[in-house]
């Protein structure tokens, strides 16, 4: 497999279970980290910019976040990402992902529904300002409203999109290049 991805390009990678399409995705996370990988790499390289900034959309959320509540969540993943945060920022986020701040900031994500945790996880995701994101199933245990969300938000992202995924419906709506890996 060969690609290079540019600011605004989209990458759907299809395959089979068990292809490889995650172990690709982790041997590029790896890369760019610079981190190691108990990945066996039998040819080939990554190359990454050096600017490089990925967010990545976890299919299920740290379970460190699953009893805090909303606002301290949002509190937590900037203090981790290195971005400024307070109070106003908070409620500012909260407002721009369609939370009621007053009702919505109290609960602990947990209890938050299907589409709630799914634009909590895109304000995961956005909080370093990436420049690529990297989304592994994204629309597995999602309900239809919560997918809907998730395309216009990847629509309205201007860096480049690394996606696995089987939905051949959010693949046509994101839009991009589609890579086979192995067989069909």
């Amino acid at each position: 497999v060969s690609f290079r991805l540019r600011h605004g390009d989209r990458l759907t990678l299809r395959g089979r279970n068990g292809a490889g399409k995650s172990t690709l995705i982790k041997t590029i996370l790896a890369s760019a980290r610079q981190a190691p990988t108990n990945t066996q790499i039998f040819s080939g390289t990554i190359e990454a910019s050096n600017d490089l900034r990925i967010g990545v959309y976890e299919q299920e959320i740290d379970h460190r976040y699953l009893a805090m509540p909303l606002s301290d969540a949002i509190f937590e993943v900037y203090n981790a990402a290195g971005a400024p945060i307070n109070d106003q920022i908070v409620h500012a986020i909260l407002a721009r992902y369609l939370f009621n701040a007053k009702e919505d900031k109290n609960l602990p994500i947990r209890n938050l529904s299907g589409g709630q945790k799914a634009r909590f996880q895109l304000i995961s995701m956005l909080a370093t300002n990436p420049n690529l994101l990297i989304l592994d199933e994204p629309t597995n245990h999602l309900d239809l409203p919560s997918i809907e969300e998730l395309e216009d938000a990847i629509l309205a992202y201007s860096g480049a999109v690394i996606c696995i995924s089987h939905d051949g419906h959010f693949i046509d709506r994101i839009g991009g290049e589609v890579i086979q890996i192995g067989k069909v």
